[in-house]
């Protein structure tokens, strides 16, 4: 017998124990759970010793009577700051700011940049929502700013300290997993209400990614490269500030891009702590049920974080390489799109329009830098005047730019002016998205299908995993988990499990624990059924993967409180409606790593699937799928964290759990209920994340990748 066979068999009995084990464990758990006569509770004597809420609690009080003084001091420097911003972005001409979101747009993005910017201050406006997006814009760039300035200061101090490093690490972690919410309640005891406690709320949640990303690229340079600073009799600070940091940028600048992203997604969290902007737009249209202004004030958002993201990438994005003397320069549509011939005459239209704008911009600056000759040469010498002309002329783009940002202020101030936003391009679509809701609430066929959908989904999977889950011994799931944590990736982390889920028992956590992974696990199974096959024909039509990608980064970008809005017209206040706004919050990822998977495997294993005279369905679900199984186990997971994520949203539209907790303390102002029930929905992700990704890993190792 071969080495190989016997490596087969003993796998295949391997496999067979596992499913037998497997088996029994569920019969098992069937047979607890139909002699149990009722919910399966927590030692109250533990609880009882174990009193986290009162202790966070306690601290809290010794924390505000001897330091909010110095908290509150803070938070009134940050509301002057912020004030003055808003003011500036609220009362200067809308002209003004949507010119200074655009030049620097086009500076660094080229056109396609520019127009996307123009065209979403142009949306803010026609909407009707220009004030509202400029006090969303002042909260969070003022909270951005102060991110950055905080989080490249920790990342470098990161990297230059193992130690610093090893002590940042799980801080970093619960900071990012914790509910947003958990984090407005402590906010609005030190730093009041208004602007202050949610820039400092949104500074904690969104502060990991610069952290993170600054640290991992100073870590990352070449050791050839820090040797050849020190052999140049550079000192430590030089070596940082000339070698790593700029060597370490893309890195830092890709950090800063998640800070965007993150800090946006605390928009309308914002709003329960007395900040304005586009979350109360958003906040007072799901008050109204009125979707159509949700969904312009969701649009309005969306614009924010595209236009940012791109900004934020291109000013990070190394200079490409200058094209063949023979190749004319695309500036609106792709460079690979000079294959096109109707590309190629756009093309030559628009850069007739750029070269003579270029040219006029030129003359004007040339007159410019003539008449600071003139003006300066009186009080400095010649050579002063020549470096001022010559700045002047090299950096044409920038010279030019606060010339037309100067005309703009002299007209408003000594012209005619600019004022408001025009009101003759304002547009809506708030009434024919209004009607269409109105219409589908009434319609028989769709009536009936909202209720079957709610009869299958509560009937055939959340009731009876409710069951199943809060019947079922505290000690049996806790046994299962650590022995799966023990299995699939060590007694380290086994032990680590079990001290976790007692911390949700102590704190009488386990029914509401049961409940939120019980919501989950529907969510993210039906994910999977409905998100598998939409990547799977997205992955074998670049067509229909063309067409999904601007409607899940539209999905992804919405606010979550958008989606639940139509939801609850549709299905109502109740627990399948949360598990559904919980799917299409959720779905992205799983759409996306699934034709991410399929499209990355190697044509060399469906060429010999296909010499072996497989068919298209064989090639697909023996060949295809399996190999992609990793990465569709990573859209999974990222599922999972998403659904945990939106269990904080759904106590909104009747979700329970966890969630349903720490909106409660939020309402109660209890930190520690709330810090506790956070810390359960924390400590839930990181099971069931360490869990799913040590599977993928086995997954990974047994197809050799």
């Amino acid at each position: 017998m071969t080495s190989d066979t016997t490596y087969f068999q003993s796998r295949r009995t391997r496999k067979l124990i596992s499913s037998f084990l497997i088996a029994a464990v569920f019969i098992l758990s069937l047979l607890l759970v139909v002699q149990a006569e009722d919910e399966s509770v927590f030692p109250e004597a533990v609880s009882s010793v174990f009193t986290f809420e009162e202790w966070v609690n306690q601290a809290e009080d010794w924390m505000k009577d001897n330091f909010r003084w110095f908290t509150r001091l803070i938070a009134g420097q940050i509301e002057t700051v912020l004030y003055l911003v808003e003011d500036f972005l609220i009362d200067s001409p809308w002209f003004l700011i949507l010119m200074l979101m655009v030049l620097p747009a086009l500076h660094f993005g080229g056109l396609p940049l520019a127009l996307l910017t123009l065209f979403s201050g142009l949306f803010w406006g026609g909407v009707g929502m220009w004030e509202p997006s400029m006090q969303t814009l002042a909260l969070m760039g003022l909270a951005v700013i102060l991110s950055i300035i905080v989080g490249v200061l920790l990342g470098v101090l990161s990297s230059q300290s193992d130690r610093f490093e090893a002590s940042l690490k799980p801080v970093l972690d619960t900071m990012q997993t914790m509910p947003a919410f958990v984090y407005l309640l402590p906010a609005v005891f030190f730093f009041g209400i208004g602007g202050p406690p949610a820039i400092l709320a949104t500074m904690i949640y969104a502060l990991p990614p610069v952290i993170r990303l600054t640290n991992l690229g100073i870590r990352q340079i070449p050791g050839q490269t820090m040797e050849a600073s020190k052999a140049f009799g550079a000192t430590r600070m030089q070596t940082l500030f000339k070698v790593q940091i700029p060597i370490s940028l893309p890195s830092i600048m890709l950090g800063i891009n998640q800070t965007i992203m993150m800090a946006l997604g605390l928009v309308i969290l914002a709003t329960f702590i007395g900040a304005g902007g586009l979350g109360t737009e958003v906040w007072n249209s799901m008050y109204k049920l009125n979707v159509g202004w949700s969904l312009e004030a969701g649009m309005c958002i969306v614009f924010m974080a595209i236009v940012l993201d791109r900004l934020s990438m291109a000013m990070g994005k190394p200079k490409e390489p200058p094209l063949p003397a023979n190749t004319a320069p695309f500036r609106l549509f792709p460079q690979t799109w000079d294959q096109y011939d109707w590309a190629r005459q756009a093309e030559r239209a628009i850069g007739l329009v750029w070269d003579t704008i270029s040219k006029f911009c030129g003359w004007i600056v040339a007159l410019a830098a003539k008449a600071a000759m003139r003006g300066l040469s009186p009080f400095f010498n010649d050579q002063v005047c020549d470096r001022v002309r010559d700045f002047l002329l090299y950096r044409r783009f920038l010279a030019g730019s606060v010339l037309f940002i100067a005309g703009i202020v002299l007209f408003d101030k000594l012209g005619p002016g600019i004022g408001g936003f025009p009101e003759s391009i304002n547009f809506s679509f708030r009434e024919p998205v209004d009607d269409a809701v109105a219409w589908l609430t009434v319609n028989p066929s769709f009536i009936a299908f909202t209720k079957g959908l709610r009869a299958v989904v509560y009937l055939g999977f959340l009731d009876p995993l409710n069951t199943y889950l809060v019947h079922l011994p505290w000690y049996f799931i806790m046994f299962v988990l650590v022995f799966a944590s023990w299995k699939l990736i060590g007694g380290k982390f086994a032990a680590t499990c079990l001290v976790l889920l007692l911390f949700m028992g102590a704190c009488g956590l386990w029914t509401e624990a049961m409940l939120t992974l019980s919501s989950v696990f529907v969510s993210v199974l039906i994910c999977m059924v409905m998100g598998m096959p939409i990547g799977i024909l997205a992955a074998h039509s670049p067509r229909i993967d063309m067409l999904l990608k601007p409607v899940l980064d539209a999905m992804q970008t919405m606010p979550s409180f958008v989606y639940l809005i139509p939801v609850l017209m549709f299905f109502g206040g109740n627990i399948v409606s949360a598990v559904i706004a919980t799917v299409v919050y959720a779905m992205p990822p799983v759409i996306r790593l699934t034709t991410l998977g399929l499209t990355q495997i190697s044509s060399t294993y469906t060429e010999v699937a296909t010499s072996f005279g497989s068919t298209s369905l064989q090639k697909l679900f023996k060949v295809k799928l399996p190999i992609a199984m990793p990465s569709i186990m990573l859209g999974l997971n990222q599922a999972v964290m998403m659904a945990l994520a939106m269990q904080v949203v759904t106590p909104l539209i009747g979700g329970v759990g966890l969630g349903r907790d720490v909106f409660a303390a939020l309402n109660q102002a209890n930190t520690g209920y709330g810090l506790a029930a956070g810390t359960g929905i924390v400590l839930l992700a990181v099971v069931l994340d360490r869990l799913s990704q040590a599977w993928t890993h086995k997954q990974k190792k047994l197809l050799g990748l």
